[in-house]
Order: C-alpha cells, then structure tokens, then sequence
C-alpha cells in the first residue's frame, strides 16, 4: 500500500513538469526499451578463425565505455597495455584460469592472454579441457593462437553452460568456472575482447 502511495506522489511530481521535459523523459525511456529489445545475441565464437583484427570504432567503445572496468597492469612493458578486469579478486584468481586483453596503442590488433592462477605455478603441463570439444588445449608455452583458442573455447563454453576443466597430464586437476564470480569475470573479459575483435 505504501508503495502505491509513493507511486503516485511521483507520478503527480511528473505530470507537473514542463511538457518538452516529460516528453525527453518518455524518448529517454523508448530509447531504453528499444535498447533491451533489439540488443545483438551474443553468439559462440568459432575457435578456427582465429583474427586479432579490431576497428577503429570498436577500440573507441572499449576506450570510451569498458576500459574504466579495467585496471591497466603495471607490470606490462610499456608501451603494452594489459587490461585485467577491477572486480577480479586475488583469492578467485589464484584458483582460476584468468583472461587479460592485450594491446599495443595505436595497433589495430588486439590479443588474449589466458593464465592459470598461483595455486597452479607447481604444475608444468597444465592443459585445459572443455566438455564440448574433443582433445584439449596446452596452456603452458603456446603463442597467441593458442590463447585465442583457449579464449574462444571458454567463451562458447560459459554461453552454453559446458563443463570446463584444468588438467596436469592425464589427471584432472578441477573443474573451473564453478562459482559465479569468477564465471562473470571470465564472462565480461571475453565478451568485451570478443566484441574488441568483431566476433560478437
């Protein structure tokens, strides 16, 4: 009852405004509507075609709109720039496999990084399965394919909600991506290189 009472005063408040006023706020809320509505499915990414291509208007959306959800690392030789997402967490990445977006300024290449976390610096045949595809992925000592690879896999995986698993050897180690946190950091890092490289 409260809630419809509030309700009201707002809409009263409203409907005192100038016409243009209410008229830029009913635009504003079609705008958002046809937003929601008409927003481009995010679609699997197809690990054989493997491009680091970017535009110019794609780079200017993630400097202008996604970069500030990204803390640039300063371990990265300039003039590199390594993004890693902020509400990644020490503890989530230290069990995890983490993606970092890789790029020169100015070039209109963009590349992936995918790096286990601390807790499996003692292992040095690490590789990644995924319930989808048949074999696996090396992850120790593979050149910037294999990282796409990873990255496109992982992508695909997550959207489809597919098993993905770290391996030493033979022997599985553990299934990642099994929480929600460190799945959405996964999830917003590939959405956003993904959509950097025009594959979404």
């Amino acid at each position: 009852m409260g809630c419809l009472v509030h309700m009201r005063k707002y809409w009263k408040k409203f409907q005192s405004l100038s016409p243009p006023i209410q008229w830029f706020s009913y635009a504003m809320l079609a705008l958002f509507i046809l937003a929601i509505a008409f927003a481009p499915e995010l679609k699997p990414v197809d690990y054989q075609d493997i491009s680091f291509k970017s535009s110019a208007d794609s780079r200017l959306y993630f400097n202008n709109m996604r970069s500030y959800y990204y803390h640039i690392d300063t371990k990265s030789k300039a003039p590199t720039a390594m993004y890693n997402l902020k509400r990644r967490s020490l503890d989530r990445d230290s069990s995890s496999l983490n993606f970092t977006i890789v790029h020169y300024p100015g070039a209109e290449e963009v590349f992936i990084f995918a790096g286990p976390g601390k807790k499996f610096e003692q292992f040095d045949s690490l590789r990644v399965i995924f319930s989808k595809y048949p074999g696996f992925e090396n992850l120790i000592g593979i050149n910037r394919e294999g990282h796409f690879r990873i990255a496109a896999k992982a992508y695909t995986s997550i959207l489809e909600n597919q098993a993905v698993y770290l391996a030493s050897g033979q022997d599985t180690i553990t299934q990642l991506y099994t929480d929600k946190a460190s799945l959405l950091d996964a999830e917003i890092t590939l959405e956003d290189y993904f959509k950097l490289t025009l594959k979404n």
